[in-house]
């Protein structure tokens, strides 16, 4: 009884275990939010009006057919990014900031081989958006894509990463999507696709539907797409090494998981010809190197340079030769 007593004066919490846990102060949940990944780039995201004469009419005050799309500010000068399909054959291209200012956009160059446009525009104060090319994307990923669907405002959808890496969906010539569930839709293209940090991951492309059925959208990666922007602002086009051959891939892969590729025709006088490469050639190597997958063989290629010497090892009927090619410049497509 004494010990009691001493125990319920001195120390009175251990007698009390229940209503010390009840005082403690609760700590406040904080609802999960991406409000700050979208504040930090949605002012850059534009939305992009587009206008070109209506071909069933021929006099000049006929309506003109409208457009919608939207496109990324990257950098104050006015830069701004958006898909070549938004823009092309138009002839008027009219920008609308978040905060409500308006201007005609002009163009400075385009890629139609990744889908990539670059346009200018005269304003102070732009929100530009900074691009880096380094952020690793990977599968399952949250993502959220900024643009301005439909004309509706600016909105943002939320998903996740599906796959990265989407090659010969017959969508561009060079192809490296990020694959996304979040829902894409007409006016999003050349929208942003962020990460929940706030990070340009990629540029919305192309959305697919199956009946009723979504879920499945393309985003161009922006490891991919600040090369062709670079170049086109600095050169006025994208210039691409040139082999000039085709083919495809022949009996699967190897134990080594190698594929082997057989070449079907060559452009007369291009690289591949000049060196000597023929039709029914299989790769072996390219400058020494195994080739694991033919998406990486096509992007072997078309991150050759101008003037690169590539060393190609092939077998031809059963003999092992050694061919050397000089890239030259990729011609343009019409």
């Amino acid at each position: 009884m004494i010990a009691a007593l001493f125990l319920f004066t001195f120390f009175p919490q251990l007698l009390s275990p229940i209503q010390n846990v009840v005082k403690q102060p609760t700590e406040s949940i904080t609802p999960l939010s991406f409000s700050d990944a979208i504040s930090k780039v949605s002012p850059s995201i534009v939305n992009i009006r587009t206008y070109k004469p209506d071909p069933k009419r021929t006099n000049t005050n006929a309506t003109a057919q409208l457009g919608m799309g939207s496109g990324i500010i990257i950098s104050p000068q006015g830069y701004i990014v958006t898909n070549y399909h938004v823009i092309s054959g138009v002839e008027e291209i009219a920008i609308e900031l978040v905060d409500g200012r308006r201007t005609i956009a002009k163009v400075i160059g385009f890629d139609a081989e990744t889908d990539l446009a670059v346009l200018k525009i005269s304003m102070d104060n732009l929100p530009a958006l900074t691009l880096n090319s380094n952020v690793e994307v990977k599968v399952g990923d949250i993502t959220l894509v900024i643009g301005h669907p439909f004309g509706v405002g600016q909105s943002v959808t939320m998903g996740v990463v599906s796959a990265t890496g989407r090659i010969a969906l017959g969508i561009s010539a060079y192809e490296d999507y990020i694959q996304t569930d979040a829902a894409v839709n007409l006016g999003n293209s050349g929208g942003a696709l962020i990460n929940s940090r706030g990070d340009l991951i990629g540029i919305s492309s192309v959305y697919f539907t199956f009946g009723t059925k979504t879920g499945i959208s393309f985003a161009i990666p922006i490891s991919l797409a600040m090369d062709v922007i670079e170049q086109i602002i600095f050169n006025g086009k994208v210039v691409r090494g040139w082999i000039g051959f085709n083919g495809g891939p022949i009996g699967g892969t190897d134990e080594f998981g190698n594929s082997a590729y057989m070449i079907e025709g060559t452009t007369r006088d291009g690289p591949a010809y000049l060196a000597g490469l023929k039709r029914g050639d299989i790769i072996l190597t390219v400058n020494n190197l195994k080739v694991s997958s033919v998406g990486e063989l096509h992007k072997m290629m078309a991150e050759s340079k101008v003037g690169e010497k590539i060393s190609f090892q092939i077998n031809r009927n059963d003999e092992i030769l050694d061919l050397e090619v000089i890239v030259q410049e990729r011609p343009r497509p019409e």
